[in-house]
């Protein structure tokens, strides 16, 4: 006998924080004098809960990002703005999961050295143990990434073969669309351009403490 459809399709959100960005940096250079850096997350994720399921309800966001502190000396500020918009993001309900960067040599053949170059670690890793997690726990019935990292893929096939009751998709931001994980998550969908610009936050976010925190003015 088939179990009834559950009234609502609980849906928590994992934003690959890196990928994002990106993506804004793209739109940001293809909406000349359009803001879309200082981006609500929540309204954005929420817009888009009907993409999901007709009944589809918003039960957490979880934000994977860290802050390159490597990159001080060239981009001042860089950390700042970075740090200011997660606390935005928390203000707002938002679960921020902060990993690391490493130093990692990268061999150069048309200079012929190795040149020290920083990746981003832990994070696909963090995304992938966060989801599961909270489908093992039966804490979602849908789970969405927000990202179009291949690196992914694995997190995805696991996914599907340990909660087959459950349903994943992908979010791709702007010009990141993945086609290979497309394909493993069918109803997966793409944010536009448009919908960032359409999605700002306030240029004061009013924290628990009753301070503020303020967009950068210039990032």
């Amino acid at each position: 006998m088939t179990e009834p459809a559950p009234a609502i399709v609980r849906t928590v959100f994992l934003v690959d924080g890196f990928n994002l960005y990106h993506s804004l940096a793209r739109a940001a250079r293809d909406l000349p004098g359009t803001s879309v850096k200082w981006l609500d997350l929540p309204a954005l994720l929420g817009s888009s809960l009907h993409l999901v399921d007709s009944r589809a309800r918003l039960v957490g966001i979880h934000y994977f990002s860290a802050y390159a502190h490597h990159h001080q000396a060239d981009n001042p500020g860089k950390v700042e703005r970075h740090r200011a918009y997660v606390r935005a993001l928390t203000a707002n309900g938002v679960h921020a999961h902060l990993a690391r960067f490493q130093v990692r040599d990268v061999w150069c053949p048309r200079c012929r050295a190795f040149h020290a170059t920083h990746e981003e670690k832990e994070t696909d890793v963090a995304i992938a143990c966060q989801l599961l997690t909270l489908a093992a726990s039966d804490a979602l019935d849908a789970g969405v990434i927000v990202s179009g990292d291949s690196d992914l893929a694995p997190a995805a096939r696991a996914f599907r073969l340990a909660h087959p009751g459950k349903r994943l998709l992908f979010a791709f931001p702007y010009h990141r669309k993945n086609n290979e994980l497309a394909k493993l998550a069918p109803g997966s969908f793409t944010f536009s351009r448009e919908s960032y610009a359409r999605h700002p936050f306030p240029d004061r976010v009013r924290l628990p403490s009753g301070n503020h925190v303020t967009k950068p003015a210039i990032w």
